[in-house]
């Protein structure tokens, strides 16, 4: 096939352009990053700038974080020139002096009624349970939860991590990772042999990640979205960047996301290995893959007249996407069961099912978690004489009590930050309070004492606890703690009940 050049070209009427250029920048992140955002900060009147670079192997992690200093009121965007294909086998930017591989090109608009709308369209959904990145290094991911990364390809998508064209397989199932409050999808460029895998975009340790499908009803869904979002701002130009990985997933029907933009305003952009957006909440400058950018341009105010309803025309999906489509619901749908189920075992797995406050397990591994932490009250709570309440009511009226109890201490804890309380076993109860020392947790237990004493239960009438408490500094034999709570639990009820004595702090 012929290939052809597309020029592009936007004027402005009353804002000013300017080409930043940063050669040998491989190596120079950092001090590259410094130097554009001290530029950045002292250009008047500066609202946006665009980034471009030649491919994906600089470390535009560290870049970013320099960057990202600079006035968060600065719009910044950009992506890698992706080529036409997924192994596109050269990348590279250029302006009127030569062809640049280790370059940036940095793109300033500044201008007093200059306005941007930007914003970026995702669409891949979370497939199963999320995996812990246990360790990478940058874009080079080697374990999730404690195994080698490339097994999540092969366990579940039968991707062979020693095939030549692994990285061909996997693209169309990226990682969705979860940082800073944004979603990040993270595409394979490379599964090596030992397991691990070179990912088009930095990954973190701790991080949670998803193995993630495109479903085509929900990128519709989305980019009909960001069309209405898009259409009120009411551009003179939009800039669209979109993922390599998004056309070769849409194969002939690559243009259906992208066309209904250029019913608003002219657009111009191209198919990256990487996009580049500015968190306007955080400030946070973050490299996306399979991700398409739209970024609406406008001098001036936003024009009376409004635009008609502007939408992605998805009736072409015949065929086998039209199958896609259906089959992409299909798991979809199996999967939200199957999340509902899941969320539901591990509630029951940490909840009490009588009181639905923590059961043991839980609000141990709370405490002993708070423990390790430093400072933290603990006061143990036992009800006085219940024996004889189900003995003289029953135990449909024991339940009730011990339901009405766990409400009282789930209120009496709102106003400690964060404070559990969990059921320990038949009529006692564990309160943790962490940051809270002897004096204050004295003060709320004896409070507590007064609420139950005063509050009247139904059928039963009036109903008094006992109570153990214990602040603990540094303790690392939490068995010490638990025990001394405990007994100073007992040498109030031997006291005669209804009240709280203080165990020695630890």
């Amino acid at each position: 096939m012929p290939q052809g050049v597309l020029i592009s070209a936007m004027l402005f009427e009353t804002s000013t352009v300017q080409i930043l250029r940063y050669d040998a920048v491989k190596g120079h992140e950092v001090e590259t990053g410094v130097e554009l955002c001290q530029k950045l900060d002292g250009m008047p009147d500066i609202k946006g700038v665009e980034l471009l670079f030649p491919g994906t192997k600089m470390d535009t992690q560290q870049m970013f974080a320099e960057i990202s200093r600079c006035n968060p009121s600065i719009q910044v965007f950009g992506g890698y020139p992706g080529g036409h294909k997924p192994n596109s086998p050269e990348h590279f930017i250029f302006d009127v002096h030569d062809v640049m591989y280790n370059s940036l090109l940095a793109v300033t608009y500044s201008g007093i009624d200059l306005h941007f709308n930007m914003n970026k369209t995702l669409g891949w959904v979370p497939l199963g349970m999320p995996f812990k990145i246990t360790r990478a290094e940058g874009k080079h991911l080697i374990e999730l939860n404690g195994r080698p990364a490339a097994e999540v390809y092969e366990k579940f998508l039968q991707i062979d991590r020693k095939l030549y064209n692994n990285a061909e397989e996997a693209l169309e199932f990226p990682l969705l990772a979860h940082l800073d409050g944004d979603h990040y999808l993270r595409s394979v460029d490379h599964i090596e042999e030992d397991g691990s895998i070179w990912m088009h975009g930095f990954t973190n340790e701790d991080m949670d990640v998803h193995l993630t499908y495109g479903d085509p009803t929900r990128i519709v869904a989305m980019i009909n979205q960001r069309l209405e979002e898009i259409s009120r701002f009411r551009p003179q130009a939009i800039l669209l960047y979109s993922c390599i990985v998004r056309k070769f997933f849409w194969e002939s029907f690559t243009d259906m996301e992208m066309e209904p933009f250029a019913r608003i305003a002219s657009t111009a952009g191209f198919h990256t290995w990487g996009e580049v957006l500015r968190n306007t909440q955080n400030g946070y400058i973050g490299e996306n893959n399979i991700t398409l950018l739209s970024i609406g341009i406008r001098e001036g105010e936003v024009p009376a007249d409004k635009l008609p309803p502007i939408r992605v025309d998805d009736t072409v999906l015949q065929g086998q996407a039209s199958v896609l489509r259906r089959m992409s619901r299909l798991v979809y749908t199996t999967m939200e069961e199957l999340q509902r189920a899941h969320n539901k075992l591990t509630y029951l797995a940490e909840h009490d099912a009588l009181t639905g406050l923590y059961n043991r397990g839980t609000i141990e591994k709370l405490i002993d978690a708070a423990l390790d932490r430093g400072l933290t009250s603990l006061v143990m709570v036992d009800l006085d004489h219940f024996k004889r309440v189900n003995d003289t009511h029953g135990h449909d009226v024991g339940d009730t009590t011990l339901k009405e109890i766990s409400e009282i201490l789930t209120t009496s804890i709102r106003a400690y930050p964060g404070a559990h309380v969990g059921r320990w076993g038949g009529e006692e109860f564990f309160v943790m309070l962490p940051g809270i020392d002897e004096n204050k947790a004295m003060v709320y237990a004896h409070h507590l004492c007064h609420v139950v004493d005063y509050h009247i239960f139904p059928t039963i009438g009036h109903l008094t606890i006992s109570q153990g408490v214990i602040t603990v500094r540094n303790c690392p034999d939490h068995k010490t703690a638990y025990k001394n709570v405990d007994d100073a639990l007992y040498a109030a009820k031997d006291s005669g009940r209804n009240m709280v004595i203080q165990a020695r702090s630890l």
